[in-house]
């Protein structure tokens, strides 16, 4: 039951965001990798795939458009939003989380971080 309520809050308080309005937040990570915009956004969608909050997963996808490459992680919202694109010969992740007055869950932003080494 709790994890239901947990679910339900989040739900409630994210209220109609979309991706543009989940992007138009200040990226709370900003970083450059020597990897490829594809791998890098594999490596973000494989491992936001496995954290859970509250026991309950997010629905994870990967899209592209040319050669940017979005991962959403989201509660019937877009909650947590990574853009990858071409630098150079590597890539450059912009991490946004949906709300700027509260703090996502260190794990996401770690693993962008992690998915630029």
């Amino acid at each position: 039951m709790k994890k239901l309520i947990g679910v339900a809050a989040i739900a409630a308080l994210a209220g109609c965001a979309t991706v543009n309005d989940t992007r138009s937040n200040p990226a709370l990570v900003d970083i450059s990798s020597t990897r490829s915009p594809l791998r890098v956004a594999e490596c973000i969608r494989d491992s936001w795939q496995g954290i859970t909050v509250l026991g309950s997963s997010f629905a994870v996808a990967l899209q592209s458009t040319g050669d940017i490459y979005t991962v959403l992680a989201d509660l019937q919202m877009p909650v947590h939003l990574a853009d990858v694109s071409p630098e150079g010969s590597g890539s450059r992740i912009k991490y946004h989380f949906y709300r700027t007055w509260q703090s996502p869950v260190d794990r996401f932003p770690d693993a962008v971080r992690a998915c630029a080494r």
